[in-house]
């Protein structure tokens, strides 16, 4: 389960106002070992902005512009599974089975552009 703005809110007053770690996160309704969570991320100095950099090489550089679009240009309805499984034919241990949530994705932003 998900905790919650307003929990983490009540937890940190509760705590500027002197309450221990475990009354707080209990009056908050959450674990210690949340309530220990929340405060090694609000102690730490790191920025908690999200990357807008891939952080791996694109397994599919080499062949998304001049093999893959043009056969989802030609088929739209194609699969993320039917494509890899033709590289891996076309490309034996090129492309193994881990690397479909990747293609899906890849798949999903071609469609929606």
């Amino acid at each position: 389960m998900a905790v919650t703005s307003q929990q983490v809110t009540l937890y940190m007053s509760q705590r500027q106002q002197g309450q221990t770690q475990e009354v707080a996160a209990a009056k908050a309704g959450l674990s210690v070992s949340t309530a220990r969570r929340l405060e090694r991320r609000a102690e730490s100095s790191e920025p908690t902005t999200t990357r807008h950099w891939r952080t791996r090489p694109d397994p599919f550089a080499g062949v998304w512009d001049e093999v893959l679009v043009p056969q989802l240009a030609a088929t739209p309805d194609l699969q993320a599974l039917t494509l890899l499984e033709w590289l891996q034919e076309q490309h034996a241990g090129q492309y193994p089975d881990s690397l479909l949530r990747t293609l899906q994705r890849r798949v999903k932003g071609w469609r929606a552009a």
